[in-house]
């Protein structure tokens, strides 16, 4: 009798689902993607090289309620399954986000796992999904916008009392005729190591402060984006040395733009730190979908440089990157022979801004050609290949390594967006 009447309820709320208010919107994509990268140790007597292919499908859904109530959800199928392999039960689908938007006559409300770690200009972000509670009020051509993030929750179901990392923020932006600008405040509070048994529980509090410019004067466009940490790492042992938390990122970029070719220049400095003094900590960190080189900024093929990784490696590697930070000066060009294909090159040379003692400051030169195609309407095809001459750095301080100063590596995908 309970069955039946379980499928009793199911059977009208399926019938009523025509009659209910709500639309339902989709988007995503679908790429396809082989990588091969020669020489990835940047050892000429060893020579190891990687090649494979992965995959990966983007959905997103809007449930609209009505014209100020809709539920946002987003999820990710298959990403960076290899081919040739199965995919991870476990991991095959990826819910992302899951949020809502209440459109209120004051300010707009967001409330759940929706994107974050972007702002501005692509440098400095690493896109990611986040607990939220957001409110967003507009006045005019400005928006502002205030933010509680939940980055790490250890209260719940365990005896451990404020051990959470929380993230509190501020931001406004302006639009004007031809501008944007923004500026954004950012409080951490890191209490995730508080209660560790040990002489190394500390807690963790900075402050960001980060401004951003793009603008448009003519054929040329401009952007610029800085970056400042400033905060305390306090251990609660006697016998280990407080730190003092400052650390500055910055880049910015012009661009000239002639009908179908566009020529730009840019430079970015990341802040690195001298691990030779525990009292303070200047590491910025990785911002790490910023790629303007294929071998030194991707992780698909250049995660494991040397087997230190490269300039947005994840930290897996002693943050020997991190500490290392870097100055980098680069240059772009592309042209459209055909409404439908474009041809592009970068080069950029890269040395790190702190390096531990006898250790050289240059990761090298890269050089990247590329070419995409729309192959029909929401299909494109695109390729990149890049070649590293690698500098000392990568030897570690070893003047007998063997590094080697020839890598090169490519990338080609197929993409389908609806």
């Amino acid at each position: 009798m309970k069955k039946l009447t379980v499928i009793a309820v199911a059977a009208v709320m399926l019938f009523a689902i025509p009659a209910m208010a709500l639309d339902v919107e989709f988007s995503g994509s679908y790429e396809a993607a082989g990588y091969y990268m020669d020489n990835t140790d940047l050892n000429d007597k060893e020579g190891a090289s990687t090649a494979y292919m992965d995959m990966a499908l983007g959905l997103d859904m809007v449930f609209k309620v009505s014209d100020k109530l809709s539920v946002t959800t987003a999820m990710d199928i298959l990403k960076d399954k290899k081919w040739g392999g199965d995919p991870d039960p476990a991991s095959g689908i990826d819910w992302t986000k899951a949020y809502l938007t209440a459109k209120f006559d004051m300010f707009n409300l967001y409330v759940g796992r929706m994107g974050g770690g972007m702002w501005g200009t692509e440098f400095g972000n690493s896109e990611t999904e986040e607990d939220k509670i957001k409110a967003v009020k507009k006045f005019g051509k400005l928006k502002l916008t205030a933010s509680h993030t939940k980055k790490t929750e250890q209260d719940a179901d365990t005896d451990t009392a404020d051990s959470d990392k929380d993230c509190y923020g501020v931001n406004a932006k302006y639009a004007g005729e031809g501008y944007k600008v923004g500026f954004k405040v950012r409080y951490l509070r890191d209490m995730t190591s508080s209660d560790l048994a040990s002489p190394n529980n500390f807690k963790k509090t900075d402050m960001l402060y980060s401004p951003y410019i793009v603008a448009s004067v003519g054929p040329v466009d401009l952007e610029a984006e800085v970056a400042y940490k400033n905060g305390e790492k306090d251990f609660y042992h006697s016998s280990k040395q407080d730190q003092d938390i400052k650390a500055l990122a910055y880049h910015a970029n012009a661009a000239f733009n002639a009908g179908p070719a566009n020529l730009s220049i840019g430079y970015a400095f990341v802040e690195g730190n001298d691990t030779t003094d525990n009292k303070k900590n200047t590491a910025y960190g990785y911002c790490v979908d910023f790629q303007p080189l294929i071998i030194l900024f991707n992780d698909k093929v250049g995660g494991d440089l040397a087997g230190i990784g490269n300039l947005n490696s994840d930290g897996a590697y002693g943050n020997i990157i991190k500490n290392a930070g870097y100055k980098l000066l680069y240059a772009t060009a592309s042209f459209s022979p055909l409404e439908n294909i474009t041809l592009n090159a970068a080069a950029g040379k890269a040395v790190a801004d702190e390096t531990n003692a006898g250790w050289n400051d240059s990761y090298g030169v890269e050089y990247n050609l590329g070419v995409e195609v729309a192959l029909m309407d929401n299909l494109t095809y695109s390729a990149t290949f890049g070649y590293l001459s690698a500098g000392d750095f990568w030897k570690q301080g070893d003047a007998s390594s063997n590094v080697d100063d020839n890598t090169y590596a490519l990338i080609h995908s197929l993409t389908v967006e609806f």
